[in-house]
C-alpha cells in the first residue's frame, strides 16, 4: 500500500460554486470600491461589475447568503433586497396558482398542504383568496389521470371523495 489519500473532487455544479470567485473580475481589486461610504458613488464598483463573467452566479451568492453590505453582482444593498422581494412574492404567487389548480381538481386541502409542505389552514386561506380572482384552466390533458403536477411540486394522489351518504343506508332507498 502507497499510503497515498485519494483525490477527492466536487461535482461539477459544486466544483463551479467553490470557484466562481476565482474567475471575477474583482478579484484583488481595492475591497473599498464594493463597500462605499455614505455619499460615496458605487459607480465604479459597478463598472468593474459590468464586465465580470461571474456577475449571476456572484448576485445569487449574495441573495442567497442574506449578505446586507456592499455591492454584490453589481447591485446594492437595497436593490439586492427588492429583488429578493420580488422574486419571493413571484414564487408565492405561482404556488398560489398551483393550489387553487389542485382546489378546483378536487383535491382536499389536506392532500393539497401535503404536497406543498404547508398547513391546510394556508391551503384554506389561498383557496378563499383565489374564489374572489378569476379561475385559472389548466393545459389540455391536466386532471384526467387523477394526478397532477403543478409548478414543479411532486405528483399527488387524488383522494377518494367523502360520500354524503349516510353508513348503512342505500341513496335513494326508502324508510
Amino acid at each position: 500500500m502507497t499510503g497515498c489519500q485519494p483525490r477527492r473532487t466536487l461535482a461539477a455544479p459544486a466544483c463551479f460554486a467553490a470557484r466562481w470567485r476565482d474567475q471575477a473580475a474583482c478579484r484583488g481589486a481595492d475591497l473599498d470600491l464594493f463597500f462605499p461610504g455614505r455619499g460615496e458613488s458605487a459607480e465604479p464598483a459597478r463598472q468593474v461589475c459590468a464586465r465580470c463573467p461571474v456577475r449571476q452566479p456572484c448576485l445569487e451568492y449574495a441573495i442567497t447568503s442574506q449578505i446586507q453590505y456592499g455591492i454584490w453582482g453589481g447591485l446594492s444593498e437595497r436593490e439586492r433586497r427588492e429583488l429578493g422581494a420580488s422574486r419571493l412574492r413571484s414564487v408565492r404567487r405561482e404556488r398560489d396558482r398551483a393550489v387553487a389548480a389542485a382546489g378546483a381538481a378536487g383535491y382536499t386541502a389536506a392532500a393539497i398542504g401535503r404536497s406543498f409542505g404547508i398547513s391546510r389552514t394556508s391551503v384554506t386561506r389561498i383557496l378563499h383568496r383565489a374564489v374572489r380572482t378569476p379561475p385559472l384552466r389548466p393545459p389540455s390533458g391536466h386532471g384526467t389521470s387523477g394526478e397532477i403536477e403543478a409548478a414543479g411540486q411532486p405528483v399527488i394522489p387524488r383522494e377518494a371523495p367523502q360520500a354524503d351518504a349516510q353508513p348503512g343506508r342505500e341513496q335513494g332507498a326508502r324508510r
